[in-house]
């Protein structure tokens, strides 16, 4: 087999000066930076829920009819007005089949 002893030792990547020593540091800010990041995420998913709240209920605050109004502004019609109405376009539309049809008899 291979005697692992007798094989040349050299190094065959290079490490920056004071690396180690700043590691730590390094990966605290960057920690620190994703949850100043996560924050903001937070604060504005937030912000955006409450604008939401407030739109939708502006929404329904202000279009919500007014029964009062609704009441005081419909028209009175009376029965006999209908059934006039129904009435009179229920026969002028029979009549004006029996004139169609009357002039496919000719």
């Amino acid at each position: 087999m291979f005697d692992l002893d007798n094989i040349e030792k050299t190094e065959h990547y290079q490490i920056p000066e004071n690396y180690f020593e700043e590691l730590p540091g390094r990966v605290m800010q960057k920690i620190q930076s994703e949850q100043v990041r996560r924050k903001r995420f937070i604060m504005s998913a937030v912000a955006a829920v409450a604008l939401l709240v407030v739109a939708v209920g502006l929404f329904f605050t202000y279009n919500t009819p007014d029964e009062g109004a609704a009441i005081t502004q419909a028209p009175q019609i009376t029965e006999e007005e209908v059934l006039e109405s129904v009435a009179s376009d229920y026969y002028s539309e029979e009549l004006a089949m029996m004139d169609y049809y009357d002039y496919l008899q000719y």
